[in-house]
């Protein structure tokens, strides 16, 4: 029998192997794969293999902030396709998980359509959803076409895809990961992008910073969806081993209801909570747990669109603190995080400590921007190469057409172009193709200046590539401009236990107050209790400030919110109450000191919004020119600072109204121009657009005043040297949009060289000027005759020679 049976094996198709040999041989290649190909990121740009793809596949398509939303199956397909043949459902899944702003910290997708809550809704089908990239996303993938990162072939060889994306800001602490591989996982919480940028300027600063100084800089995780984070001496330890583990506790008050009851009111959750999944938890325990929670009666979420609020109402004769140190500790009102932090570094995965991931993403900022540099400076030097061919041709024109003429073809003319200046065939090539427009005076005079600039331009770049201090400056200047342009303030509250957590209460409801909120000169902000305000006297006084000049004047209640538009082109959401309280003539604070703005940004525009957005649109009108209608829709956004317009390179944001319709648009410039369009044909874009062209500039002008009016609203402008020109908008002829304009004013010697303010007098103001001498007058416009539009305007009847206006400010008095 056995010798049956050996003969029956010898001749099948049965291989006998060991276990040994096949775990060898299977499982660890398996499982290799599935670590460096699937679960885990890598710690250059943060990002698992599908969403890498993802991203690549929607930046390969175009879909860039500026243009329209696709389909999320055409990306889905677009990347199985081509990049990542496994499941539709992972990739659309990794997809929409970039585009949940409650599980990432700066989502990478701008998703459109349902996208699923953190109630735990599915997204709808993605036939349904669309998608496009959000801009912070186009930072990992900026300089991807200049030779920054390898491209290797995809899995069938028809294409290629990068290894990594070049990953300007450091992804893997801001939006963390998550992973489960074989044998091995990863848990990274996600982080503050500012803090961590300037964690990462201070290590390029100092390489040998300690970690307790970095954590001075980086305090620890923050959470999308906020909360509180007890960290104790767990934080430490997890960033100096990898691994630790923080107690994440919900964020909630109680409020007082009618009839003595009082409210817990639930605001922020600990990260990855279900919303609904807690309040049928928290209902389950109500019902189980009778003696400890008998006195809840009622469970409601009153979340919307503008925030999370869910209200567990409580019975009067009970002690709502007592009933929370029951959900404590029965629900995941209070959780833990276990910090695992795993990336693949090196080519393979390493348990890593907060200053070795840095270390790594500097390292590889470091080779990115050399390699940038290099493409750079290969590119300038070819089009050196030509420039000085062609420079050689012109100042030789006579003799190169001499030649060319006397060729019998194209390549004899090319031989004996060479032959005469020493040139290579690309420089000759460039000669020939050269159209006769290049040979004017001025064409030559631009050849010569480029040239010069592509030297300066070669030497500035060769300097880089030969300094690796240089090479790390680069870095840090375009950190700190990615953190300038998408700041967002600190969510997640670190504490070092939970007996520090203050849980708010109020015995009484607060009052609704009435106040004034202004802005001055100077940008500084403030609140006017509306009884001060009323009893002011609001005029510019003879020794006036700029803290008495207010460009910008609203009314709200203390419940309000005040949409702050600034001259950055940034929104921020600020409550009224939560806005310095002073008197009208008091000094009030910088923005920066309310709500974390940049030094010097100032607000431009305050709308006060109390529960709901308004209906319609607003405009919006920068100094270059240009002008965008939003539908107030697009800035319902869950943040307390968010980019409200995209700026081009120089300019900057100069004013925002509600769009009102039958009134018409006007610009005027400081070269004295102004232009009255229509706007029915401005097209309404989204939120983080640039505008269209709303004023045609000439060279060096730039617009002083855009806003809406109507026939019967009267201008008034003032020019450098202290002339007036108060007329009648009915003299302006309509035209079209993205033209000059007529005159406003004959600027001269005489009357001044530049218009430094144009105000409409639509509510009653004063014009307050700062002389160069810095001293303030304020002017009545009642004071300033009304004159036809042709003509160089008048000095006011106090008006003193010599006298120089650097500034000037609309004062309004109500």
């Amino acid at each position: 029998m056995a010798e049956e049976k050996v003969h029956h094996i010898k001749h099948t198709n049965l291989v006998q192997r060991t276990v040994e040999e096949v775990l060898h041989n299977s499982m660890i290649p398996y499982a290799e794969y599935v670590i460096l190909d699937r679960a885990l990121p890598r710690v250059e740009d943060g990002l698992k293999p599908v969403q890498r793809r993802i991203l690549y596949a929607m930046y390969d398509l175009g879909l860039t902030p500026d243009k329209p939303y696709r389909k999320s199956a055409r990306i889905v397909g677009e990347c199985l396709g081509k990049y990542h043949p496994h499941g539709d459902r992972s990739v659309y899944d990794a997809m929409i998980r970039m585009a949940q702003n409650f599980n990432m910290r700066m989502t990478l997708v701008d998703g459109h359509g349902n996208i699923g809550s953190v109630d735990g809704d599915s997204p709808a089908a993605m036939r349904y959803t669309e998608v496009k990239l959000a801009p912070l996303a186009l930072e990992l993938l900026r300089d991807i076409d200049k030779d920054t990162v390898k491209f290797s072939l995809n899995f069938d060889d028809t294409t290629k895809e990068p290894d990594m994306l070049p990953g300007r800001f450091p992804n893997l602490l801001v939006n963390g990961a998550y992973g489960i591989a074989v044998g091995l996982a990863t848990n990274i919480p996600p982080h503050n992008l500012s803090e961590v940028i300037d964690g990462t300027v201070a290590f390029i600063e100092n390489p040998d910073i300690t970690l307790k100084q970095m954590m001075k800089i980086i305090k620890g995780p923050d959470f999308p969806t906020g909360g509180f984070i007890a960290v104790g001496e767990e934080l430490e330890k997890a960033y100096e081993t990898g691994k630790g583990k923080l107690i994440l506790r919900a964020k909630v008050s109680i409020e007082s209801a009618e009839n003595d009851k009082k409210n817990i009111v639930i605001t922020e959750l600990p990260y990855q909570v279900n919303k609904s999944n807690l309040l049928e938890k928290i209902l389950t325990l109500k019902e189980d747990k009778k003696d400890l929670l008998a006195g809840i009666y009622d469970i409601c979420d009153e979340s919307d669109r503008n925030g999370m609020r869910a209200v567990i109402r409580v019975r009067k004769d009970y002690d709502p603190q007592a009933i929370l140190k029951v959900l404590f500790k029965s629900t995941d009102l209070e959780t833990t995080f276990g910090i695992n932090i795993v990336a693949i570094a090196d080519g393979k995965p390493q348990q890593m400590g907060l200053l070795d991931i840095i270390y790594y993403y500097v390292n590889y900022q470091r080779i990115v921007v050399l390699k940038r540099t290099r493409y750079l400076l290969n590119e300038a030097k070819e089009r050196e190469h030509i420039l000085d061919g062609l420079v050689i041709a012109v100042r030789n024109i006579d003799e190169v057409i001499k030649i060319i003429r006397a060729s019998q073809n194209v390549s004899e003319a090319r031989t004996a172009l060479r032959n005469r200046f020493a040139l290579s065939e690309r420089q000759a090539n460039a000669i020939l193709d050269m159209r006769l427009a290049r040979l004017t005076s001025l064409e030559i005079f631009k050849l010569e200046q480029e040239l010069k600039e592509i030297q300066a331009l070669i030497k500035q770049l060769q300097g880089i590539v030969d300094s690796k201090r240089k090479q790390l400056e680069v870095v840090k200047d375009e950190l700190l401009a990615i953190k300038r342009q998408y700041k967002d303030n600190r969510r997640s509250v670190i504490v070092n236990d939970l007996a520090a957590i203050d849980i708010p209460a109020d015995t009484d409801v607060m009052p609704v107050s009435d106040y004034a909120i202004a802005v001055n000169a100077s940008g500084v902000i403030k609140r006017v209790p509306f009884k001060n305000y009323s009893m002011s006297s609001r005029e510019i006084s003879e020794r006036a400030t700029v803290n008495e000049i207010s460009p910008l004047l609203a009314f709200a209640p203390s419940d309000n919110t005040l949409y702050t538009f600034t001259n950055l082109g940034n929104c921020y959401k600020i409550p009224v109450s939560d806005l310095p309280e002073c008197r009208w003539r008091e000094k009030g604070l910088a923005l920066s000191a309310v709500c974390g703005a940049e030094e010097g940004e100032r607000p431009v525009a305050i709308l006060p919004v109390k529960d709901n957005l308004p209906k319609g649109s607003l405009l919006f009108f920068t100094r270059n020119g240009y002008v965008k209608k939003t539908d107030w829709s697009e800035y319902s956004v869950n943040r307390s600072c968010f980019q409200a317009v995209k700026l081009k390179e120089g300019d900057e944001l100069i004013s925002v109204e509600d769009c009102v319709d039958g009134m018409k648009l006007m610009f005027v410039t400081a070269g004295g121009m102004c232009l009255k369009a229509d706007k029915g044909d401005l097209p309404t874009q989204g939120r983080v657009a640039g505008g269209v062209r709303g004023v045609s500039l000439s060279d060096f002008d730039y617009t002083v005043l855009a806003c809406q009016v109507t026939d019967a609203t009267q201008l008034l402008a003032v020019t450098d040297k202290g002339y007036f020109k108060r007329i009648t908008c009915s003299d302006v002829p309509l035209m079209a949009r993205y033209r000059k304009g007529v005159k406003l004013i004959d600027l001269g010697k005489d009357n001044g060289m530049n218009l430094v303010q144009a105000v409409p007098l639509i509510s009653p103001c004063q014009l307050g000027l700062i002389t160069a001498e810095n001293e303030i007058i304020g002017i009545k416009p009642d004071s300033i005759p009304l004159e036809a539009r042709a003509g160089k305007g008048k000095p006011h009847k106090e008006y003193k020679k010599g006298l120089k206006v650097s500034s000037a400010y609309k004062h309004l008095l109500q």
